[in-house]
């Protein structure tokens, strides 16, 4: 009996034993400190992520770009595997996507064959009792439509899913599951796992792995050295070779990527320790203040820029380069050659010159090809001795040839000129450069200060030189600083490239990648502002910054002749002045910071005068000394000023005023005989008026007016008689010219603020000054007796603005109000009504361009657009357009056959557009 007890004993101890062993055995941990090592060593790039949660909650859930990106084919497909593995329930409603949501994830692509690149994703599996339930879930496959068979391989199994024509493999180890589309990269992963020795254990990428930053849940790992294999499929046949340099570049690099709402950041290290140019200018370099983002036009698309400590580090580093690729020999052959055929050793001389910082900036005109677009700036140490050694390397190069070393001078206005030189010849600075750029532009040569201009299309000279005129640069972008701003303020290189542009830029590099790129996705790339990458040297290390901008809702770039940048944004009314000596227009604008300028009719800035307030009223060009040479005459608040065309003080101005002003000054030349009278009003009450030397003209009798005067005196003369009407906020006043009462009206009343005079029938008896009063009254002061006669024919706001013009023959009336326009004629029929969306300036400009044709200014107070109106109401072609401020229209040359335009734009620029 004892024994039979005993018996019993053993059998359920070894049964618990068992059974303990199998629970022990669901519960255990794996070690997954070496996971990455269970990719193949043929990797060219590794994603790592937190989990599989974490990257589609990252890509698709918390971004603002997610309809963008659902353009491009491979991530929608990535998408639909995910959404594949959501739809896929088993019997207890248990999905893929639960089973593998929170499993740490890696996706490495690896080439195979010339042609093929395959993706491998692995999941990091943390226990056996994880790994029990997908070996289940892959058991029950067959039970809703998947095909699943088994094979062994070097003893360890591989299994394969079939589902509606889709293959693919997999393999479960030590908890870590692999799959993949191709069979080969399981294969490998096994062989991989079996070996001793791991990839992971080569020094550069120790070296590497240790700068995965503290907190990402987002790692990129980059194999140079396999890289060219992966790249080469998405590249044009005739590119292929460029792109094995590509593994020369560095060994390994980590990026750690951080996606928001509307950007994706990556910051990381890559080593520096190999031949290829990117190593051999970056490594022990130190990081420098780059300047190239304050000439770099605004329209550049994409560019490179380099900066070093100076022109002989770069030759250094250059020379280092070929050294190291065993190719110097060649190199000294080429610079001896130049050297024997002209006479100069340009490896030295060149260099010697340079201050270190270059670039090669691409553009977007139309009518170039896209390679033909580039343009390789390079900055001097000193404007005057580096431009004289670069010209006599010109004329020692044109000695050869009996052609003029000059190819043609650029003239962007009348009183500027620049000398564009034909360039180098043989390709003599591709043998420095080329390594850095897909290609070097030499054909002609440009200088602007301390800046040479190389390309291959002379426009493009033009272009760079009249930007910089204009400070129409990068540095001036609201948008691309915002980008810069990114990034750190040193740096060593820099690319950028405007995303709506890469199919354009990249495209022939690209073919096989951006060939058949469809509308939709162009306009997915556009609503992307731009990529830019960041690298500097720390010692055997490259620092590393990306960032790629969400930007949908920017402003487009207004189709401008040109675009000049003021230090403010635009306060006045751009007035089109005559220049005395070219008869030609020129273009007088005042600031928010109540800076004056005078502007060329190409848009360059001629003078800056900073005045103590903002000009009130308009700018008037008078004779001063009766010599056909004109002056501009005009008020701030405190002084009435007196300006030369060169933006000096002319005489004795400018004059200070008794009191402040609370008008624009007007000037009357009475007989026309230039000798000119000025009235203004000021806050003490009191009208004045000014001889042409500024002079207070005692002959003026006029005393106080009850109220303050804030819209200009006027002149009127009909039937013989001269009328100097003004009005303050209590009564309106009509004088003679020494300031006696001429018209005593009968009955008084608030004239409108925003409603000037004008004048009806003259020179006829009924003649009368119309204007508008407080209530939007229509009233007519009848000069012969003094009668006041008020209808209230407009149905108007009180704040509202009144004008009377002549059009057809006939007399109409224009009324503003704050979003609409309506205008009647002579017998108060409605001619048109017109309302805006947004609130519009009540000071609208007529533009009288025939008798039978008029138009109408409109801008918008906080808008940005700006309307000209047909006379029948309706919006001219080719409106609205962009622009801040009131537009003056006319002929900048007189050699134009259309008209310009020009009006106050955003980021305080000046527009000047092109209208038909």
């Amino acid at each position: 009996m004892k024994r039979g007890w005993v018996l019993v004993t053993v059998f359920v101890s070894c049964a618990l034993l068992v059974y303990i062993g199998i629970l022990v055995n669901r519960g255990k941990s794996y070690d997954n400190n070496h996971s990455l090592a269970a990719i193949p060593s043929d990797l060219a790039v590794i994603v790592k992520a937190q989990s599989i949660g974490q990257l589609r909650n990252s890509l698709i859930e918390a971004v603002d770009f997610k309809k963008e990106i659902k353009q491009f084919s491979f991530i929608e497909n990535g998408l639909k595997v995910l959404q594949s593995l959501d739809s896929v329930l088993t019997d207890d409603d248990v999905n893929a996507m639960e089973l593998l949501n929170d499993l740490p994830l890696y996706f490495s692509l690896h080439a195979q064959g010339k042609e093929r690149v395959s993706p491998l994703i692995m999941f990091e599996i943390p226990n056996r009792k994880k790994e029990l339930s997908i070996e289940r879930f892959i058991n029950y496959l067959p039970e809703i439509g998947y095909e699943v068979t088994s094979r062994k391989y070097n003893s360890k199994s591989i299994f394969e899913i079939t589902f509606q024509g889709d293959v693919f493999y997999g393999h479960i180890n030590k908890g870590l599951l692999l799959l993949s589309s191709s069979n080969l990269l399981i294969e490998s992963s096994i062989r991989q796992q079996q070996r001793d020795e791991k990839w992971t254990d080569n020094d550069e990428f120790k070296q590497i792995y240790k700068t995965i930053g503290s907190g990402s849940r987002l790692n990129v790992f980059v194999n140079f050295s396999q890289l060219p294999n992966v790249v080469k499929p998405l590249v044009a046949k005739l590119s292929k070779n460029k792109v094995t340099a590509l593994k020369e570049q560095s060994y390994w690099a980590e990026i750690d990527v951080d996606i928001d709402q509307e950007s994706i950041l990556m910051n990381g290290f890559m080593s520096a320790n190999n031949k290829g140019i990117t190593s051999q200018l970056l490594r022990n370099s130190h990081a420098q203040r780059s300047h190239m983002h304050d000439v770099l036009p605004r329209n550049t698309r994409s560019y490179i820029a380099l900066t070093l400590e100076s022109g002989d580090e770069l030759k250094r580093r250059i020379e280092h380069y070929h050294e190291v690729n065993e190719d110097g020999g060649d190199f000294d052959r080429k610079i001896k050659s130049v050297n024997n055929q002209f006479g100069f050793n340009p490896k030295d001389e060149f260099f010697n010159v340079l201050s270190g910082e270059l670039a090669l900036a691409y553009y977007d005109y139309n009518h170039l090809q896209a390679d033909a677009n580039g343009m390789l700036v390079l900055k001097l140490k000193s404007q005057s001795t580096g431009r004289e050694l670069i010209l006599e390397m010109l004329r020692k190069v044109q000695k050869q040839g009996s052609s003029s070393m000059v190819y043609k001078k650029y003239q962007p206005d009348n009183e500027v000129s620049y000398s564009i030189y034909k360039g180098f010849p043989d390709n003599l600075m591709s043998h420095f450069f080329e390594p850095l750029f897909p290609k070097v532009p030499q054909k002609y040569i440009g200088f602007y200060e301390d800046n040479i201009i190389m390309a291959d299309a002379s426009v493009l000279i033009e272009q760079f030189i009249y930007s910089n005129m204009l400070s129409k640069t990068l540095s001036k972008s609201r948008t691309h600083q915002s980008f810069l701003s990114n990034f750190s303020s040193r740096e060593n290189l820099f690319m950028f490239c405007e995303t709506a542009h890469l199919s354009t830029l990249l495209g022939s590099f690209f073919e096989p990648l951006l060939k058949d790129i469809t509308d939709n996705q162009k306009e997915a790339l556009s609503n992307f502002y731009g990529l830019g990458v960041q690298m500097s040297g720390t010692g055997d290390m490259i620092y590393t910054t990306g960032f790629l901008q969400y930007l949908p809702a920017r402003e487009s770039e207004p189709r401008t002749i040109w675009q000049s940048l003021l230090d403010s944004t635009v306060s006045h009314k751009p007035i089109l002045v005559k220049n005395h000596y070219t008869k030609e227009r020129e273009v007088l604008v005042q600031d928010d910071a109540n800076n004056l300028y005078l502007l060329s009719n190409g848009g360059r800035v001629l003078w800056k005068k900073p005045l103590d307030s903002k000009v009130k009223g308009e700018i008037v060009q008078v004779d001063y000394y009766r010599n056909n040479k004109l002056q501009y005459l005009f008020n701030t608040r405190n002084s009435i000023f007196l300006l030369d065309r060169n933006g000096n003080n002319v005489a004795n101005f400018p004059v200070k005023l008794p009191s402040k002003a609370s008008n624009g000054m007007v000037v009357f030349d009475y007989d026309k005989n230039r000798k000119y009278r000025i009235f203004i009003a000021c806050e003490n009450r009191r009208v004045y008026l000014y001889d042409g030397q500024g002079n207070v003209i005692n002959g003026w009798k006029f005393g106080k007016t009850d109220g303050t005067v804030t819209l200009p005196v006027q002149h009127f003369r009909s039937n013989g008689k001269d009328y100097i009407a003004f009005a303050d906020d209590k009564r309106n006043y009509i004088c003679d010219r020494k300031g006696n009462i001429r018209v005593k009206l009968k009955k008084q009343f608030v004239r409108n603020e925003n409603s000037p005079y004008f004048i009806e029938n003259k020179d006829n008896a009924n003649d009368c000054l119309v204007t508008s009063d407080n209530n939007g009254l229509l009233s007519k002061i009848h000069l012969a007796t003094g009668a006041v006669t008020q209808s209230d024919n407009f149905d108007i706001e009180l704040d509202h603005a009144l004008k009377v013009f002549t059009m057809n023959g006939e007399k109409h009336y224009l009324i503003t109000e704050n979003n609409r326009i309506i205008c009647f004629n002579s017998k108060m029929k409605e001619v048109f009504d017109k309302e805006f969306d947004d609130e519009i300036n009540l000071d609208v400009d007529l533009y009288q361009f025939s008798a039978q044709n008029t138009k109408f200014g409109v801008s918008e107070k906080n808008g940005g657009d700006i309307f000209l109106l047909n006379k029948d109401g309706k919006v001219y072609k080719g409106f609205p357009l962009k622009g801040n401020s009131r537009f003056s229209i006319g002929f900048l040359k007189s050699s134009a056959s259309r008209f310009n335009l020009i009006v106050g734009g955003s980021e305080n620029y000046i527009y000047n557009y092109q209208v038909e």
